[in-house]
């Protein structure tokens, strides 16, 4: 399992495996995975992930992108106004944890 230490956004919402993979898919939200990478880097088992899936691209959360090999590949839907919204969040987020680390560096030079 690849995520060991808890985001903004995983603080913020609460750890759970939907969140985990929203919080990897959003992060990479440029590139498109396969289902073990995504369960693999969000922490959570394949069969965990798999339980989701179905449900995720019903809920057009995500889509499917393209097969390398016999593999399906899926990538976040930033279409999805909703999906948009968490991506916002997460950004957010980010962007409040990054400035509130600097203010301490800056603050511990003193």
């Amino acid at each position: 399992m690849f995520m060991t230490e808890k985001t903004q956004f995983i603080k913020f919402l609460g750890d759970s495996p939907k969140i985990r993979v929203l919080d990897m898919l959003i992060t990479g939200r440029e590139l498109d995975y396969s289902i073990s990478d995504i369960a693999n880097q969000a922490g959570i088992s394949r069969s965990t992930f798999y339980g989701m899936v179905n449900q995720m691209l019903r809920d057009k959360v995500i889509v499917k992108t393209r097969k390398f090999g016999m593999m399906q590949l899926y990538k976040l839907n930033i279409r999805n106004k909703h999906v948009l919204a968490l991506v916002k969040l997460y950004d957010n987020l980010l962007l409040k944890a990054s400035r509130k680390e600097l203010i301490t560096v800056k603050s511990k030079r003193r």
